[in-house]
């Protein structure tokens, strides 16, 4: 008897041991120390990660080292590693992703809800699954037209435009009254104006597409970016070979004034301005809501939390304190900040005479999986595909079937194929 009195007294004390070491553990666990590792998709940030690291072990004095691994190949290396669950502490999460959601609650972990962070920060619906944020923007850029301001004063065009109808005014005035390319219409990489399909219909035009029943009927936003650029097209208003200038030498044409505008993020502003003598801006885009230009915004990346870190709690506060100036990463981007704290006078006027919307819809999943399938059904998953049949069919009349008859086929395909997933 005395040895099971005495055992159990042992087993007391051996299970207080156990509890006063979890306790100490979870005392290590809430506090920001230690050392953490990120992965990022720079191979060109040594100087930059360098500053962020030390001003975050001056916000933090007990973390002892911010580990950068940074990968050329990023989303098919990452990839792989999440598979294999070595993958840091926080990273930039690969944005291939952002094709099956379902699947961050796996190996991200909940920074919050997008209510409560949406008081925060401008943006949380880059990275986000069913209420839940797994991911924030580094910075934001916004899509609009950039703009070659000498272009545009020699073309008699003071005031830039706020409307579709003005924009491609605008373009004929440059055509008739100077020698450069009014629009470089982006042939090679015209996928990018996926991202302002929210500026054509709302962050909810994918919903608001499937209850249509068409998204080819004038006035859908992919009509609408369509008929623009058939308009563009077919008037001569883009340049005449479309198929072989590329992305970095038409910015030099901007920054030269052989081309008037293009269309892309605010980030490359800065790039152009140093190949330029001219004055070169960027425009919201002109298509108006409740009286103001569209002003969208999206992120270069998404920075997480593995969802298996032993070093959470630091891990939470480093994406915390990286997204916001505090780490300089914005600026290095020349981005705008995500937190609506770190936001210029100037960058919140803007946003205020702007109308505000995200690049990327905000939708449930299963309004995406049903839009996506009808997409795929139709052929029409890659916008690119759509938008360069547009500039050959109005370039090129006589080698191609007519604009009417090409949207008339789209719209009787997604028309069928939207039955077939009611």
């Amino acid at each position: 008897m005395k040895q099971i009195i005495l055992g159990t007294i042992a087993a007391t004390f051996l299970l207080a041991g156990c509890s006063t070491s979890k306790d100490e553990a979870k005392k290590t666990d809430d506090k920001v120390s230690g050392e953490i590792t990120v992965l990022t998709n720079r191979t060109d940030g040594d100087d930059i990660f360098k500053s962020v690291e030390k001003e975050f072990i001056k916000k933090y004095p007990d973390v002892t080292k911010v580990k950068f691994e940074n990968i050329a190949d990023y989303d098919k290396t990452v990839t792989t590693r999440l598979n294999g669950g070595d993958y840091g502490d926080a990273l930039f999460i690969p944005f291939s992703m952002a094709g099956n959601r379902s699947n961050y609650p796996d190996y991200f972990e909940s920074l919050g809800t997008t209510k409560e962070l949406e008081k925060k920060y401008l943006d949380v619906y880059e990275a986000d699954f069913k209420d839940e944020v797994y991911g924030l923007p580094v910075a934001l850029n916004s899509l609009g037209i950039i703009y070659n301001e000498d272009v545009l004063k020699k073309a008699g065009i003071s005031t830039v435009p706020t409307t579709q109808k003005q924009f491609i005014k605008d373009l004929e005035l440059i055509k008739e009254k100077t020698d450069a390319t009014p629009f470089y219409s982006n042939y090679q990489a015209v996928a990018i104006w996926a991202g302002a399909l929210t500026s054509f219909g709302g962050e909810q035009f994918k919903s608001d597409t499937l209850k249509s029943g068409d998204a080819f009927k004038e006035g859908m936003p992919i009509r609408e970016v369509m008929d623009l650029f058939y308009e563009m097209a077919s008037k001569g208003l883009i340049e005449e070979d479309p198929m072989t200038l590329d992305g970095q030498t038409a910015f030099k044409q901007l920054a030269d004034g052989k081309i008037g505008m293009l269309m892309h993020g605010s980030q490359e502003v800065a790039g152009i301005q140093k190949m330029s003598k001219d004055s070169i801006k960027i425009m919201n885009f002109p298509v108006e809501t409740d009286g103001k230009t569209s002003f969208p915004i999206g992120a270069p990346s998404v920075l997480g939390v593995n969802k298996h870190s032993k070093n959470k709690k630091t891990a939470e506060a480093f994406v915390e304190f990286f997204v916001s100036n505090e780490s300089g990463y914005t600026k290095d981007l020349n981005g705008m900040p995500n937190t609506k704290s770190d936001l210029s006078k100037e960058q919140q006027e803007l946003i205020d005479n702007s109308h505000v919307v995200l690049t990327v819809a905000k939708e449930t999943p299963e309004i995406n999986t049903t839009y996506s399938a009808i997409a795929d059904e139709v052929g029409v998953t890659r916008l690119t595909d759509v938008l360069q049949q547009v500039i050959n069919i109005g370039l090129y009349p006589d080698k191609n079937m007519s604009y009417e008859d090409y949207t008339k086929e789209l719209s009787t395909k997604w028309q069928s194929a939207a039955k077939n997933h009611e």
